[in-house]
Protein backbone atom coordinates (compact mmCIF):
# COMPACT_ATOMS: atom_id res chain seq x y z
CA UNK A 1 0.00 0.00 0.00
CA UNK A 2 1.66 3.28 -1.04
CA UNK A 3 2.07 5.93 1.72
CA UNK A 4 0.03 8.56 1.98
CA UNK A 5 1.55 11.95 1.51
CA UNK A 6 -0.89 14.48 2.76
CA UNK A 7 0.48 18.11 1.42
CA UNK A 8 -1.61 20.42 3.44
CA UNK A 9 -0.07 23.65 4.99
CA UNK A 10 -0.69 23.05 8.61
CA UNK A 11 1.00 24.68 11.13
CA UNK A 12 3.48 22.11 11.67
CA UNK A 13 4.16 21.93 7.72
CA UNK A 14 4.67 25.73 7.44
CA UNK A 15 6.97 25.64 10.50
CA UNK A 16 9.23 22.69 8.29
CA UNK A 17 9.16 24.76 5.22
CA UNK A 18 10.13 27.77 6.93
CA UNK A 19 13.50 26.40 7.58
CA UNK A 20 14.06 25.12 4.09
CA UNK A 21 13.50 28.69 3.36
CA UNK A 22 15.40 30.01 5.73
CA UNK A 23 18.71 28.13 5.24
CA UNK A 24 19.89 30.10 2.15
CA UNK A 25 18.69 33.46 3.58
CA UNK A 26 20.95 32.52 6.95
CA UNK A 27 24.40 31.94 4.54
CA UNK A 28 23.55 34.63 1.96
CA UNK A 29 23.75 36.59 5.78
CA UNK A 30 26.83 35.42 6.48
CA UNK A 31 28.52 36.31 3.86
CA UNK A 32 27.19 39.95 3.74
CA UNK A 33 28.46 39.82 7.51
CA UNK A 34 32.08 39.06 6.36
CA UNK A 35 32.16 40.94 3.45
CA UNK A 36 30.10 43.73 4.19
CA UNK A 37 28.63 45.99 7.32
CA UNK A 38 28.69 43.74 10.75
CA UNK A 39 24.88 44.98 11.53
CA UNK A 40 24.49 41.67 9.27
CA UNK A 41 25.11 39.73 12.41
CA UNK A 42 22.39 41.02 13.64
CA UNK A 43 20.39 38.91 10.47
CA UNK A 44 22.38 35.83 11.27
CA UNK A 45 21.34 35.56 14.88
CA UNK A 46 17.70 36.11 13.97
CA UNK A 47 17.92 33.96 11.09
CA UNK A 48 19.60 31.04 13.70
CA UNK A 49 17.22 31.42 16.27
CA UNK A 50 14.17 31.05 13.92
CA UNK A 51 15.19 28.09 12.44
CA UNK A 52 16.40 26.59 15.44
CA UNK A 53 12.86 27.61 16.99
CA UNK A 54 11.23 26.17 14.27
CA UNK A 55 13.10 23.03 14.82
CA UNK A 56 11.60 22.91 18.12
CA UNK A 57 8.09 23.94 17.83
CA UNK A 58 7.22 22.21 14.14
CA UNK A 59 6.64 18.29 15.99
CA UNK A 60 5.24 19.58 19.69
CA UNK A 61 2.72 21.47 17.19
CA UNK A 62 2.10 18.19 14.90
CA UNK A 63 1.55 15.90 18.08
CA UNK A 64 -0.15 18.35 20.00
CA UNK A 65 -2.90 19.58 17.24
CA UNK A 66 -3.07 16.09 16.11
CA UNK A 67 -1.48 17.17 12.77
CA UNK A 68 1.26 14.64 12.04
CA UNK A 69 1.46 13.21 8.51
CA UNK A 70 3.82 11.14 6.12
CA UNK A 71 4.59 13.53 3.96
CA UNK A 72 5.75 16.00 7.60
CA UNK A 73 8.24 13.13 8.68
CA UNK A 74 9.74 13.01 5.76
CA UNK A 75 10.60 16.77 5.14
CA UNK A 76 11.19 17.24 8.64
CA UNK A 77 14.57 15.74 8.80
CA UNK A 78 15.46 16.66 5.20
CA UNK A 79 14.87 20.41 6.33
CA UNK A 80 17.34 19.78 9.65
CA UNK A 81 19.99 18.93 7.50
CA UNK A 82 19.56 21.79 5.00
CA UNK A 83 19.54 24.24 7.38
CA UNK A 84 22.41 22.90 9.83
CA UNK A 85 24.85 21.96 6.91
CA UNK A 86 23.78 25.58 5.60
CA UNK A 87 25.92 26.49 9.13
CA UNK A 88 28.51 24.00 8.73
CA UNK A 89 29.58 25.08 5.36
CA UNK A 90 29.23 28.67 6.29
CA UNK A 91 31.42 27.84 9.46
CA UNK A 92 34.05 26.18 6.95
CA UNK A 93 34.07 28.96 4.92
CA UNK A 94 34.70 31.29 7.07
CA UNK A 95 37.38 29.38 8.32
CA UNK A 96 36.29 28.42 11.84
CA UNK A 97 35.40 24.70 11.29
CA UNK A 98 37.82 22.53 10.09
CA UNK A 99 36.67 20.89 6.99
CA UNK A 100 37.59 17.08 8.07
CA UNK A 101 34.65 17.74 10.39
CA UNK A 102 32.80 19.38 7.83
CA UNK A 103 32.92 16.30 5.73
CA UNK A 104 31.63 13.74 8.55
CA UNK A 105 28.52 15.60 8.87
CA UNK A 106 27.81 15.49 5.54
CA UNK A 107 28.40 12.02 5.05
CA UNK A 108 26.37 11.00 8.20
CA UNK A 109 23.52 13.19 6.94
CA UNK A 110 23.58 12.30 3.31
CA UNK A 111 23.96 8.54 4.22
CA UNK A 112 21.26 8.60 6.32
CA UNK A 113 18.96 10.15 3.54
CA UNK A 114 19.91 6.81 1.88
CA UNK A 115 18.83 4.70 4.05
CA UNK A 116 15.56 6.86 4.37
CA UNK A 117 14.82 6.75 0.54
CA UNK A 118 15.59 2.69 0.78
CA UNK A 119 13.50 1.82 4.11
CA UNK A 120 10.63 3.43 1.86
CA UNK A 121 11.12 1.65 -0.99
CA UNK A 122 9.39 -0.96 1.03
CA UNK A 123 6.52 1.91 1.86
CA UNK A 124 7.68 2.07 5.53
CA UNK A 125 8.78 5.17 7.40
CA UNK A 126 11.64 4.83 9.24
CA UNK A 127 11.32 6.69 12.66
CA UNK A 128 13.34 8.87 14.57
CA UNK A 129 16.40 7.19 16.51
CA UNK A 130 17.36 8.42 20.17
CA UNK A 131 21.00 9.19 18.33
CA UNK A 132 18.76 11.43 15.68
CA UNK A 133 16.98 13.41 18.63
CA UNK A 134 20.86 14.32 20.64
CA UNK A 135 22.14 14.86 17.33
CA UNK A 136 19.83 17.83 16.30
CA UNK A 137 20.58 19.10 20.10
CA UNK A 138 24.30 18.80 19.31
CA UNK A 139 24.02 20.47 16.54
CA UNK A 140 22.19 23.04 17.34
CA UNK A 141 24.45 23.97 20.57
CA UNK A 142 27.51 23.76 17.72
CA UNK A 143 26.24 25.95 15.48
CA UNK A 144 25.40 28.32 18.59
CA UNK A 145 29.60 28.07 19.25
CA UNK A 146 30.29 28.71 15.51
CA UNK A 147 28.03 32.34 15.68
CA UNK A 148 29.65 33.12 19.00
CA UNK A 149 33.10 32.17 17.53
CA UNK A 150 32.43 34.04 14.27
CA UNK A 151 30.59 37.23 15.94
CA UNK A 152 33.26 37.74 18.36
CA UNK A 153 36.14 37.61 15.63
CA UNK A 154 34.18 40.05 13.36
CA UNK A 155 33.46 42.43 15.75
CA UNK A 156 36.46 42.60 17.51
CA UNK A 157 35.04 42.47 21.04
CA UNK A 158 36.87 40.87 24.60
CA UNK A 159 40.60 40.19 21.73
CA UNK A 160 41.99 38.39 24.44
CA UNK A 161 38.93 35.63 24.77
CA UNK A 162 38.79 34.85 21.31
CA UNK A 163 41.64 32.20 21.61
CA UNK A 164 39.46 30.27 24.89
CA UNK A 165 35.61 30.98 22.75
CA UNK A 166 37.64 29.40 19.25
CA UNK A 167 38.15 26.25 21.54
CA UNK A 168 35.13 26.38 23.08
CA UNK A 169 33.68 26.55 19.51
CA UNK A 170 36.03 23.62 17.99
CA UNK A 171 34.72 21.18 21.20
CA UNK A 172 31.33 21.73 20.21
CA UNK A 173 32.37 20.57 16.69
CA UNK A 174 34.20 17.83 17.89
CA UNK A 175 30.95 16.98 19.78
CA UNK A 176 28.79 17.25 16.27
CA UNK A 177 31.21 14.91 14.81
CA UNK A 178 31.38 12.18 17.37
CA UNK A 179 27.48 12.32 17.30
CA UNK A 180 27.50 12.19 13.98
CA UNK A 181 29.17 9.19 13.92
CA UNK A 182 27.15 7.71 16.38
CA UNK A 183 24.29 8.31 14.83
CA UNK A 184 25.15 6.88 11.43
CA UNK A 185 26.28 3.52 13.48
CA UNK A 186 22.83 3.61 14.71
CA UNK A 187 20.67 4.34 11.65
CA UNK A 188 23.27 2.05 9.44
CA UNK A 189 22.39 -0.95 12.09
CA UNK A 190 18.83 0.01 11.88
CA UNK A 191 18.56 -0.34 8.57
CA UNK A 192 20.90 -3.67 8.09
CA UNK A 193 18.23 -5.36 10.96
CA UNK A 194 15.82 -4.82 8.81
CA UNK A 195 17.06 -5.12 5.60
CA UNK A 196 18.39 -8.97 6.49
CA UNK A 197 14.50 -9.06 7.42
CA UNK A 198 13.25 -8.72 4.50
CA UNK A 199 16.11 -10.45 2.01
Amino acid sequence: MPLNYDARMTLPMVLTVSRLALAPVFFLLFELAIHGSPWFLAGVCLVFALIEVSDLLDGHAARTLGQESELGKVLDPFADSLSRLTYFIAFAGAGILPLWILLILVYRDITVAYIRVMVSRANVLMPARVSGKIKAWVYAFAGIGGIVDFSLGRLGWIPGSQGTVHGGALVLFLCAAAVAAWSLADYGVFFWKNFRKSS
